[in-house]
């Protein structure tokens, strides 16, 4: 490998590259017109041939790469600086980018820029650095970035979360952080929705299906599950199952149009509560019934996620935890809780 001295093959020098195709492209399309039902992989060639020819008698002459259909980025440069090409047909500067993970980046590669084909009412070329347009995430199979070209400084993904680019990329696990922001953000109700890189290693099925048709084992956990995670379905609100009902689509690939009654359903019954009858709610009587089950299924679950739907830190039994939670909601199922421990 030939040595190249670090400042020959400055970022100023890889933007004058960029600034140079991105001109000849623009004034190409002026000139010729659009190609026909032009794709994305058409458009990253010209933009890779372009590269080659501005490349001429500069430092980068000879060392500008395709990587291939699968890597990030499309093009690279002396392996130090990175191009990805995207292209919307819209009239917009805003397109669905690549995923968070980046797990197929190449190595060494320092900086990134995003070089962006508008292909609407008429073509024009901008390239940005590549983190400056990033301005939120959404959700396809896993999550991803949106890109905004015209981004106001300062607004990217990475301002509102407070962590620079080049850091955030290198984290073992960039998606817990993103869930941490997103969550700070949601309404009473709301829950997030995307498919975890754990999650997709379990073949989440495509179909949604109906609560009703689900085998009696599976609806048993699920019931037992809300208790555990969202101790609010005890107490009064009127929204109290809202979050239930974003965790039966997310985690059990279900919908229900009457959530309610599978917890509430038929009525009040009689339980014992320090040697005395008491006539409670049916999800109350649910809970006790299946209090040791259920205090040995806190024990049993990941602490991450009690944590994550708790909004607390497992510092201490969680059970325990649970318990203070669940207080504050109903004092009738904490003692129905307890007393169910003795009995069941």
């Amino acid at each position: 490998m030939i040595y190249v001295n670090k400042e020959e093959v400055s970022e100023e020098s890889f933007v004058s590259l960029l600034e140079t195709t991105k001109n000849k492209i623009n004034s190409d399309f002026d000139s010729k017109g659009v190609p026909k039902d032009i794709k994305g992989v058409d458009f990253e060639e010209i933009v890779y041939n372009e590269m080659n020819l501005a490349s001429v008698d500069t430092v980068f002459h000879g060392h500008i790469e395709q990587t291939g259909l699968l890597t990030f980025p499309d093009i690279i440069a002396r392996r130090l600086y990175g191009v990805e090409v995207k292209m919307t047909i819209s009239d917009k500067w805003v397109s669905i980018g690549n995923s968070v993970l980046e797990t197929t980046r190449v190595e060494d590669v320092e900086t990134i820029y995003m070089f962006f084909g508008k292909f609407g009412k008429t073509f024009e070329a901008k390239y940005r650095k590549y983190q400056d347009c990033l301005s939120d995430v959404g959700v396809t199979h896993s999550p991803r970035y949106k890109i905004d070209m015209n981004l106001p400084a300062g607004d990217s993904i990475f301002d509102k979360i407070g962590i620079p680019y080049d850091v955030f990329r290198k984290e073992e696990t960039p998606i817990k952080r993103l869930k941490e922001y997103y969550r700070r953000q949601l309404k009473s109700g709301e829950e997030l929705w995307w498919i975890d890189p754990e999650v997709e290693e379990k073949s989440v099925s495509p179909i949604i299906q109906s609560f009703r048709l689900l085998d009696s084992e599976t609806k048993d956990r699920y019931i037992n599950d809300c208790m555990i995670l969202f101790p609010e379905i005890f107490g009064n609100s009127s929204i109290k199952f809202d979050r239930p009902a974003a965790y039966l689509i997310t985690d059990y690939n279900a919908v229900s149009s009457n959530l309610r009654d599978n917890f509430s359903g038929g009525g009040q019954m009689e339980i014992i509560i320090d040697k005395k009858t008491v006539v409670v709610a049916k999800i109350v009587y649910h809970l006790f019934t299946r209090s040791k089950d259920i205090s040995n299924m806190i024990r049993k679950t990941d602490p991450d996620k009690l944590s994550y739907y708790w909004n607390k830190k497992i510092a201490t039994d969680p059970v325990n935890i649970w318990c203070t939670l669940l207080k504050e909601y109903s004092e009738i199922a904490l003692a129905a809780f307890t007393n169910g421990l003795k009995h069941g």
